[in-house]
């Protein structure tokens, strides 16, 4: 009777410990997600003054300023996928004006929009970052809630495998400067 007592005692220890350390790396996965949303704002942001500082140059830009500020209402509503899906939609139109200031070059030498640039250049490094520990963090938590005898229990606890953030196949590709600027 006793070994019974002892074998329950040390699967209720087991499970303790299992969730506890599964909580701990499910939230350090929600704080990673959030450093992700912080720089995708603050890249947002800096692209939107860049945006701005273009749209006196050419009606397109305009449009194109008040499609992506159509696309970023409701972000905060959203899971973290569709949050990932909608910011890659941001960046493409985002990516326009990039393309779009070559044919300005009195922008292009002013020092206010190159201060604009390089600090987006600066917060893509730290996105980049960002989502390595993300996706770092997804994977150790996805692999510990799969591997036995853990899988036996995760999902009875609660805890349900992350989405690894994964690049769109077309930015994958190679980019074609003469046809986005003629497209």
């Amino acid at each position: 009777m006793a070994i019974v007592w002892i074998a329950v005692a040390v699967l209720v220890i087991y499970i303790i410990l299992l969730y506890n350390r599964l909580l701990a790396m499910r939230n350090w996965i929600k704080e990673s997600f959030a450093e992700i949303e912080v720089y995708l704002q603050n890249r947002y942001d800096t692209l939107i003054k860049v945006a701005e500082t273009v749209v006196g140059y050419a009606k397109y830009e305009k449009n194109t300023l008040k499609e992506i500020t159509r696309i970023r209402e409701g972000l905060n509503d959203r899971t973290p996928s569709e949050k990932l899906q909608k910011f890659d939609e941001l960046n493409e139109k985002l990516e326009g004006f990039r393309v779009h200031v070559e044919a300005y070059p009195e922008l292009k030498a002013s020092k206010n929009f190159l201060h604009l640039q390089q600090t987006a250049n600066d917060l893509e490094e730290k996105l980049s970052a960002a989502r390595r520990t993300y996706n770092s963090n997804v994977i150790a938590f996805n692999t510990s809630i799969g591997t036995f005898p853990a899988l036996l229990f995760a999902q009875v606890l609660g805890f349900k495998a992350y989405p690894v953030y994964e690049v769109p196949q077309a930015k994958k590709e190679d980019v074609s400067m003469k046809q986005m600027l003629n497209g």
